[in-house]
């Protein structure tokens, strides 16, 4: 049908903005805009295709209410809506007055006054890129649904060029990436800590997550080492199943074939979690295989259901031919033990490391009757340099720490990285007074020596002592735990001695102070992870279903 005469005209005005950009985000903004002004000023959402999930996810919009906004969010294929009718049929559907609506259409058109909505699929080159929903003000637009048919063409054309420039930009990026890497690691031999801390910072490049892990092989122990990581949960490090057996990098490593799991659960796989506490909803094993011999195993983690692509895995791959060869370069000049015990990121030892001296330092204190000493050093506030400063500062301030902890303690202590932003330290024949002194000198020099780039650092420190506040090496690690939490619960930046095992002094005992601690930094951690869980998703999770066909749903 032809449009009313001003129609046409103002269309051909407005397709400049539709085509002025060729981000995303600026075209579906203009898309929308470019609806709702030749629509009579009506209500518009545009939303994309996801053929994973099989949802048309809500990308754009005009006019429309929050509360409706927050229904039309995720609308799934198969939900009562015209949206469903456009995704099977790939044709309009249209609501006039007094005709009997789907359910999420009803609500939205009871709650927006709408006299009545339309939907159009968004279809180019036989491929539904999305669909666009339209509340009208006044019933009489439905007469020109032809018109804004032959709009919707021309929208979904704009639409499909941004998603291929901005696949193209992506990966393009990301060969750059792979390049420098390459460069990097073949330039010169590098140590084995300086291999690690690159093959994690490109695996977070390449796959698009901040969560990764590099786990090196002990065939001593027919398990794995945690060598390398980045945004693992410090806390859930002791859940990580680092055997090879029943495990997603020991199927990996076995078969010498990559391992996708897009579905993965935490419980079920033996996984860690991300810092803030999400459980990961994907991840992907790629062995480390040298002449036939294993390495170890590069993992990258998401917390979205199959977020990898194929074309992300095979970079990966490409990555970790790459680092295997310049670890295996890098272990024959240095000591293979050595490298498996300390951790790539700070040159500190590794968390498994501080089990096994944990152990060792308490039985031989209890065989020879000597003091041991534990200090868990928390970084505070660590959150807010990722945040406000950029995750590469917070590694920076992490290695700031790590460096004046290791030019405090003297040759025989034991420093280790406990987790994310979590340091452990065993001061071997150190009475609780000394240890103390030594907690509060450290702390002192790293609040006075500024990052870097950062500023101020501050720590808060928990700690305990065998035999005056534990009989084993659990109940020592466990007191410690409890001292970091209570110094985290009563301000921060401070030392904070346990009174585990010691008599009651004050009004609460110490238990009980501790278990009101650990509750106050676990509802710290959970609403931090309610403020991530609130920001929106970027575009380019979208890109990777732009290939599958309406036809194939």
């Amino acid at each position: 049908m032809t449009p009313d005469g001003n129609l046409l005209p103002r269309y051909i005005m407005m397709q400049k903005a539709l085509f002025s950009s060729l981000h995303l985000k600026d075209v579906l903004d203009a898309a929308a805009l470019l609806f709702a002004d030749l629509a009579g000023g009506a209500k518009v959402a545009i939303f994309l295709s996801d053929n994973e999930s099989l949802a048309l996810k809500l990308m754009a919009s005009k006019g429309y209410s929050e509360s409706s906004i927050e229904t039309l969010r995720v609308v799934p294929f198969a939900a009562e809506s015209l949206l469903k009718h456009v995704v099977q049929k790939r044709m309009p559907f249209s609501i006039s007055p007094g005709d009997s609506a789907p359910d999420i259409s009803a609500s939205v058109m009871r709650r927006e006054n709408s006299a009545a909505q339309f939907a159009l699929p968004l279809i180019t080159a036989n491929l539904m890129v999305g669909a666009a929903l339209l509340d009208l003000t006044e019933a009489s637009t439905l007469s020109n649904i032809d018109f804004y048919k032959d709009v919707a063409d021309v929208v979904a054309m704009a639409i499909a060029n941004s998603i291929l420039y901005g696949r193209s930009e992506y990966e393009r990026e990301r060969l750059g990436t792979l390049y420098k890497t390459s460069c990097a690691l073949s330039g010169s031999v590098l140590s084995a800590p300086e291999v690690l801390q690159i093959a994690s910072d490109t695996a977070l490049v390449l796959g698009n997550t901040p969560n990764c892990a590099v786990l090196l092989y002990d065939p001593s122990r027919r398990a794995f080492n945690l060598a390398a990581f980045k945004g693992l949960e410090g806390a859930s490090i002791s859940e990580f199943d680092l055997s090879v057996d029943g495990t997603i990098a020991g199927r990996a490593m076995s078969s010498g074939k990559t391992e996708y799991i897009q579905d993965s659960n935490a419980h079920m796989y033996g996984l860690p979690r991300s810092t803030g506490g999400s459980i990961f909803g994907s991840v992907v094993a790629l062995p480390m295989v040298h002449d036939h011999e294993p390495m170890g195993v590069l993992m990258v983690f998401s917390t979205d259901a199959r977020a990898f692509h194929r074309e992300q895995i095979d970079l990966l791959e490409s990555l970790v031919s790459q680092v295997t060869t310049a670890l295996n370069v890098a272990l024959t000049h240095e000591s293979a033990t050595a490298q498996s015990i300390q951790d790539g990121h700070t040159g500190l030892y590794n968390r498994w490391h501080f089990e096994d001296s944990l152990l060792k330092e308490t039985e031989r204190s209890q065989r020879h009757k000597r003091d041991l000493a534990l200090m868990l050093v928390d970084i505070d506030h660590l959150s807010h340099i990722n945040e406000h400063l950029g995750h590469e500062k917070g590694d920076e301030a992490i290695r700031h720490v790590a460096r004046l902890v290791k030019g405090t303690l003297r040759d025989i202590d034991i420093p280790c990285r406990y987790g994310g932003e979590e340091l452990a330290i065993l001061l071997p024949e150190t009475g609780l007074a000394s240890a103390t002194d030594v907690a509060e000198r450290l702390r002192h020099r790293i609040r006075t020596e500024a990052a870097p780039g950062i500023g101020m650092v501050t720590v808060s420190i928990g700690l305990s002592s065998f035999p005056h506040n534990a009989h084993n090496a659990e109940e020592l690690l466990k007191s410690a735990e409890q001292a970091l939490d209570v110094a985290k619960f009563e301000g921060r930046d401070r030392v904070k001695v346990t009174m585990s095992g010691l008599p009651t002094t004050g009004q609460i005992s110490w238990e009980e102070l501790a278990r009101q601690a650990k509750l106050s930094v676990i509802s710290e951690r959970q609403s931090k992870l309610k403020s991530h869980l609130e920001v929106a998703p970027e575009y380019a999770s979208w890109m990777k279903t732009s290939k599958r066909k309406a036809g194939e749903l």
